[in-house]
């Protein structure tokens, strides 16, 4: 009986690829894919990732959607990783590496990302655990500015700054 459950997850998963024209993937044990290419996942009415993305070797992009999360995103990016024009709050999901240059304006988390613009900075971020929900834990932020090596901040635009 797993097998079969198993089974009907992959053939799900293979219908979402053509759906979203996800070619040149393989789909590994834990029901992640990897893609040998591009994915292009842009104004297509997302709010959320329906795929759990392993290692993209190209770009990856979901500009213009309604994501509000990051989660299923790629855990590796090989190209650029860019999420623009969505509603997202946080960097919870976000890749561990991104090869190229790292995109999230016109959503909430650009206002803490314009802060440091480091992107091998954000699992740091994530483990000081600064933001929840539209809520921003003030001295969580600013401790993690000061390990950076940067100034302290009173509030960020677009969060309920809690001192």
């Amino acid at each position: 009986m797993k097998y079969l459950k198993l089974f009907e997850n992959f053939e799900d998963i293979h219908k979402i690829c053509k759906k979203y024209k996800i070619k040149n993937y393989t789909i590994n044990g834990d029901g992640s894919i990897d893609v040998d290419g591009n994915v292009s996942l842009s104004q297509m009415g997302l709010t959320k990732l329906s795929l759990k993305f392993n290692h993209v070797s190209g770009y990856f992009i979901c500009n213009g959607n309604y994501l509000t999360t990051l989660e299923g995103s790629p855990k590796s990016v090989g190209g650029d990783f860019g999420c623009n024009d969505n509603n997202i709050l946080s960097f919870e999901g976000a890749p561990n590496h991104v090869g190229g240059g790292f995109y999230c304006g016109y959503n909430p988390i650009f206002n803490i990302w314009k802060l440091f613009r480091d992107y091998s900075k954000v699992e740091l971020l994530n483990d000081l655990d600064p933001i929840r929900d539209g809520d921003i834990l003030m001295d969580r932020l600013n401790t993690f500015l000061s390990m950076i090596g940067l100034d302290e901040v009173e509030c960020v635009e677009g969060y309920n700054c809690i001192n």
